[in-house]
């Protein structure tokens, strides 16, 4: 009878998914062996990655050569394509002479390339920290969830690096390939040691943990001065060419120190490619010069500096010549918080740093730098504040693709500008020692949620971020334009009705002269256009009900404004039916009135559907949110353009993200908010195209961009464009360089776009003729 006690039995699979759970990507697997070394104390770290030939195109010769689809000479042409450009001249004719010393027959040269691939395809981690030795490599490194460093954590000295101790780190070698030989030794011994992994023995179903032998070796002797850890990993399971590798860098690599932690060092892990160094470049100034404001924000229980101030907020802004200081005592904090002086005490102290961006306005006067390479470099670091506990990054935390503050929530939002993680390059600096409750969580994205992490993400997330609101908002010129709307409304009214009695008027003389057969086409006509008749009318009922409830006046602008746009169709129409009834008095044949007549009809059409398009802008309309695809929107507006553009020889294009617009951008809001914006943008365009083109163009063009990510239209011409000193001037009242220009269109646009929460500017990053061509609406993020 078996008296063993039950116990749990774990598979051989179980390490293989506690290990894709665990490490997530490439990128996080490379890392946690990067940081592994750091923990031991090295220096630095090298990462050599071997990979001579495209091994994706390799692998698709061998299935060629296996099933004969193609010749040794064809296969050995496309070999010599896909060699790595890193390669030296002596290198690749190395490579190139052994293919072709086993390119016998097309069964040698598959079996060459599949040896190829498992020899000379590698990752290589290297350091030159306190190693292991026989002992640490059995007791430790094989002991999944060692406490080791978890208990080292507990007596941390100041200066020393624990950036792990979950002890799970050293799974990331199956995430990277098949194959691994861990190499070790300590400084005190001349053995070196090591262990071989062969991961897919741990796929086997029917295995358990302890059935798969891993045995640790002697690996021969070296200088007694010599220590550190070698991990080799073979048959990779991606394909790390110069574009993966990059990648890594730019995205992943290049943010695992903190930017704002300035060094004299250079950085210190050296990536190699094929022997070939690859640059690991951080912020750069010039970066940090085009930022609006930058902040720095101290945080200790123990009171900053000696003051009295528990948090202390230190913000300057790019052009002021000293910064603006504010302070919180432990007192106000934990009330605004709502918690506890002891809670306080037990987060710790941090410091953090803040660069903020108005993306409308990206440069500086002293940066050579085009309006896209800033903006290409700030998608790099922008994503709000990334953690850095001793100096190296938690996670994605800081990143577009965590938004652990929840920035994104509409929270943040300010009238004009908005403060969010598109526009943000911010850190956290904490230590293992000083803040021992701020645990990365198991998968090693993000710190773990907890009341010292939440207290952390309510002081940066609720303090810092409404303090910032208010200094952005602070900014904004306050300027009573009241009046000034007013006036706009009533000049526009006195228009529609002028125009109105003109346009029936003419309706009127055209359907007297038509022949009796169409007389019902006539009528069909005067129906149609007494319907946009009675629409204003309705405008105009509004208006007064409006006055009579006492409706902010700005509200009344945009009232009149919506008469503006369809009275300017109504008054085409009316120039349009002068013309025709003129054609009328010549034409003689009844096949000539018919068509004529038809023409009538097609007119009323697009101006029943220009009108149509302004009809969410009414007043009722405006108020009222709704989810709607913003792109299927812009489209109907810009057709609504159609005739105007025809009649005009411009060609419009509507993008969305740099591509077709075949993609849906839903938002929440009001739907007249890019039909007011974008209804004024586009008829300026059409005019000013009308008085010239830029130099060295041929056509007119119109280009309407949706941002997907930044939430953003970008309406952009070819025209004459606007000088970059009457960026600010063109959206004050009553400026205008157009003869007859009333000089409130913009004025009257931006207002009411800025009422809603979003943003209307010119785009101040010139043209190569130095002249500005691009309006953007910013939409509100909710």
């Amino acid at each position: 009878m078996n008296t063993t006690p039950p116990s749990f039995r774990i598979a051989a699979r179980a390490l293989r998914q506690l290990g894709a759970e665990l490490i997530t990507s490439d990128d996080v697997a490379l890392n946690e062996l990067i940081k592994n070394a750091f923990d031991a104390r090295s220096p630095r770290v090298t990462v050599k990655i071997n990979s001579p030939v495209d091994s994706s195109i390799l692998e698709f010769l061998r299935d060629q050569l296996n099933a004969n689809a193609i010749t040794t000479r064809g296969a050995l042409e496309q070999i010599d394509r896909a060699i790595s450009p890193d390669l030296d001249i002596h290198r690749r004719a190395e490579v190139i002479a052994a293919f072709r010393a086993n390119a016998g027959g097309t069964p040698d040269l598959a079996e060459f390339i599949g040896n190829f691939l498992g020899q000379e395809y590698f990752i290589e981690v290297a350091d030159t920290g306190v190693g292991m030795s026989a002992d640490d490599l059995r007791d430790r490194f094989l002991v999944i969830g060692t406490p080791a460093k978890f208990l080292l954590k507990k007596n941390i000295e100041e200066g020393q690096i624990i950036l792990g101790d979950k002890g799970v780190g050293r799974l990331s070698m199956m995430r990277l390939g098949a194959r691994a030989i861990v190499r070790s030794k300590r400084r005190e011994t001349q053995q070196w040691n090591k262990i071989e992994f062969d991961w897919p023995l741990f796929d086997d179903p029917n295995a358990y943990l302890g059935d798969i032998e891993v045995k640790v070796e002697d690996d021969g002797f070296g200088p007694s001065n010599e220590q550190g850890t070698q991990i080799v990993i073979r048959d990779l399971a991606a394909h790390w060419n110069a574009e993966k590798v990059g990648a890594f860098i730019q995205r992943y690599l290049r943010r695992l120190q903190d930017p704002f932690v300035k060094s004299t060092l250079p950085y210190p892990v050296d990536v190699l490619l094929n022997g070939k160094r690859q640059p690991v470049p951080s912020i750069p100034i010039w970066l940090e010069k085009c930022a609006q404001f930058r902040a720095v924000i101290s945080f200790d229980p123990a009171a900053v500096d000696g003051s009295a101030a528990v948090l202390r907020r230190t913000l300057t802004w790019r052009d002021a010549t000293s910064p603006e200081i504010r302070g919180w005592t432990a007192k106000e904090l934990a009330n605004q918080l709502g918690c506890s002086v002891e809670t306080l005490k037990r987060l710790g102290p941090f410091t953090a740093n803040c660069l903020w961006f108005n993306r409308q306005m990206l440069g500086a006067a002293d940066v050579d730098r085009t309006r896209k390479t800033i903006a290409d470099e700030l998608n790099l670091w922008c994503g709000g504040f990334a953690v850095y506990r001793d100096g190296f990054r938690v996670g994605q935390t800081g990143g577009m693709e965590d938004d652990w503050l929840e920035w994104d929530s509409g929270a943040l939002k300010a009238k004009g500008f908005t403060l969010n993680r598109y526009q943000t390059v911010g850190s956290v600096s904490i230590s293992s020692r000083r803040n021992p409750f701020l645990v990365d969580a198991a998968n090693r994205e993000r710190l773990i949620s907890c009341p010292e992490q939440k207290l952390l993400k309510d002081i940066l997330g609720e303090i810092i971020v409404s303090d910032f609101r208010s200094h952005i908002n602070a900014t904004k010129e306050a300027e009573t334009r009241i009046a000034i709307a007013e006036e706009s409304t009533e000049e526009s009214l006195r228009h529609s009705e002028e125009s109105l009695r003109k346009t029936l008027k003419t309706i009127d003389e055209i359907g007297k002269t038509v022949p009796a057969a169409q007389k019902s086409k006539m009528a069909e006509v005067r129906e149609a256009l007494r319907d946009q008749v009675d629409y204003v009318r309705s405008i105009k009922n509004s208006l007064q009900l409006a006055r009579e409830t006492r409706v902010e006046l700005l509200e009344l602008a945009n009232i009149g404004q919506v008469v503006d746009i369809v009275i300017h169709e109504l008054s085409r129409l009316t120039e349009r039916t002068g013309e025709l009834l003129v054609d009328l008095e010549k034409k003689k044949g009844e096949r000539d009135v018919i068509a004529v007549i038809d023409n009538l009809r097609t007119q009323i059409v697009a101006t029943n559907k220009r009108i149509r398009s302004v009809d969410a802008m009414s007043p009722a309309g405006r108020h009222r949110k709704e989810y709607y695809d913003a792109v299927t929107q812009i489209r109907n507006i810009a057709s609504g353009f159609k005739n105007r553009f025809k009649r005009h020889d411009i060609d419009c294009t509507v993008m969305v993200d740099g591509a077709a617009p075949d993609r849906k951008v839903e938002v929440h809001m009001v739907r007249g908010l890019i039909a007011q914006a974008l209804e004024n943008l586009l008829s300026n365009s059409v005019y000013w195209l009308q008085q010239g083109v830029r130099e060295g163009d041929a056509g007119r063009a119109i280009e309407i961009e949706v941002d997907s990510k930044a939430l953003t239209v970008n309406v952009s011409d070819n025209g004459p464009g606007v000088d970059p000193r009457y960026a600010k001037e063109i959206f004050r009242p009553y400026y205008t360089t157009r003869r007859k220009g009333k000089g409130l269109g913009l004025y009257i646009a931006s207002e009411l776009v800025e009422y809603h929460g979003g943003k209307l500017y010119l785009n101040e990053t010139p043209d190569h003729d130095g002249r500005l061509r691009t309006f953007t609406i910013e939409l509100p993020k909710e």
